[in-house]
């Protein structure tokens, strides 16, 4: 049973991949935004709503838009699988940046982002799954390891700073929702759930005194964002929150997403 429960978020991990190589998101994406206001959600299988029951209905990103006042245009580039590479290289970056910037009576007026999973799921399939990286002590003093995830977190650095600043360029005035990542083992994955505290949080003293959550946090100071921080609402949740594949939010989880960035929206974004 345990080794089932360390090859299922595996799994996954490697169906992402393959919808990444896909290049295209499979997430409803409107083709009509004229005359309307417009929400643009830009990530990964979390802007999809991979786990919900419904993904167009019980995801995060349509639960927000069904919240907004008045009629709005949705326009979900959500794509399964994109690290913060693929997110620059895939285009869908560039697609949110041209519906911005494209005037014809388009009026942008909210856009989320979450992004950054799959950078470290990646880490995750090649180091820890694989016994290379099976706890913390061994994530924190062997080689292999350290430069792995050091490696990960200095490659999302300069691909999330990009990512704000062109969309800062595009709209300086855009309201902008930045979501941090939860931690999909809280409470259900002791072992796999502190390595994720490390790689989300960072650790004092530690070759990691930045996760990849602190590093978002500190990037989105002094900007015209609002940063909605996943992480403590999943806390010790994932029994609740978490899917069957145990890595992304069930019905219940996604509520919970939704309801933090609509409690963080201006009143009338």
């Amino acid at each position: 049973m345990r080794r089932l429960l360390l090859l299922l978020p595996l799994l996954v991990v490697a169906l992402a991949a393959a919808c990444s190589d896909s290049g295209h998101s499979t997430a409803p994406v409107a083709t009509d935004t004229a005359g309307v206001p417009v929400y643009i959600a830009l990530g990964d299988s979390l802007s999809e709503g991979i786990g919900a029951s419904a993904p167009g209905s019980t995801g995060f990103v349509p639960l927000v838009h069904d919240s907004l006042p008045g009629r709005y245009a949705l326009q979900n580039l959500g794509h399964s699988g994109d690290t913060s590479q693929q997110l620059l290289d895939h285009g869908h970056l560039d697609d949110a940046i041209a519906e911005i910037v494209a005037g014809d009576g388009r009026d942008v007026r909210l856009l989320t982002l979450e992004i950054g999973g799959n950078d470290l799921l990646r880490l995750y399939s090649s180091f820890v799954i694989t016994g290379i990286c099976p706890d913390v002590d061994t994530l924190l003093t062997t080689p292999d390891c350290v430069d792995a995830l050091t490696a990960a977190l200095t490659n999302f650095e300069p691909n999330f700073a990009a990512t704000l600043d062109a969309i800062e360029a595009a709209a300086p005035s855009l309201e902008v929702v930045v979501l941090t990542l939860y931690d999909p083992f809280s409470g259900r994955l002791p072992v796999q759930s502190a390595i994720s505290q490390v790689a989300l949080e960072g650790m004092a003293g530690s070759p990691f005194p930045e996760g990849l959550n602190t590093i978002i946090r500190r990037l989105v100071e002094g900007r015209n964002v609002t940063l909605v921080d996943l992480y403590p609402l999943f806390q010790g949740r994932g029994n609740e929150l978490i899917s069957i594949d145990f890595i992304h939010p069930n019905d219940v989880g996604y509520a919970v997403m939704a309801e933090a960035v609509i409690a963080a929206l201006s009143p009338s974004p």
